[in-house]
């Protein structure tokens, strides 16, 4: 049974900032008060990884690394969701089961980022996504895609 009810996903819920250190490395510090503040602000969830973070300009390492720490210091207090990218349907699992191993409550999924296709596609590779995890799951709507 997941820890969060339906009902538990209301209010705000503040979307992360990748913030970096002077040598341009993800900056621990940081990161880990931007998620104090946002706690202490009262939020109702957290998500990392959308656009706000510029996740398409995130290494992988980077994205992995800012869902652990994500993760770590949210701490379950409140419902977490990680936007997943990636250009295939295999690389899009496995961030999604990366997600499932840190706790997330949800996932946000981006089209991949190469090429256009008709709605019938990104159905189809939203689905094979879909099937590989019990997970609950957003696909936004972005003008950005």
């Amino acid at each position: 049974m997941p820890k969060f009810q339906p009902d538990d996903f209301h209010g705000i819920h503040a979307i992360l900032y990748a913030l970096f250190d002077a040598q341009e490395k993800l900056d621990r510090a940081a990161m880990r008060r931007q998620v104090e503040i946002c706690l202490a602000s009262g939020v109702h969830g957290m998500a990392a990884l959308g656009l706000a973070t510029e996740v398409a300009k995130l290494t992988e390492a980077e994205r992995r690394t800012i869902m652990e720490w994500t993760a770590q210091d949210t701490a379950g207090k409140v419902p977490l969701a990680f936007t997943i990218f990636g250009s295939s349907v295999a690389e899009q699992i496995s961030q999604v089961r990366h997600a499932e191993s840190l706790g997330a409550d949800w996932v946000i999924l981006q089209p991949p980022p190469v090429g256009s296709y008709g709605a019938p596609e990104y159905i189809r590779f939203f689905g094979l996504v879909a099937e590989a995890t019990d997970l609950a799951m957003a696909i936004p709507n972005e003008t950005a895609f």
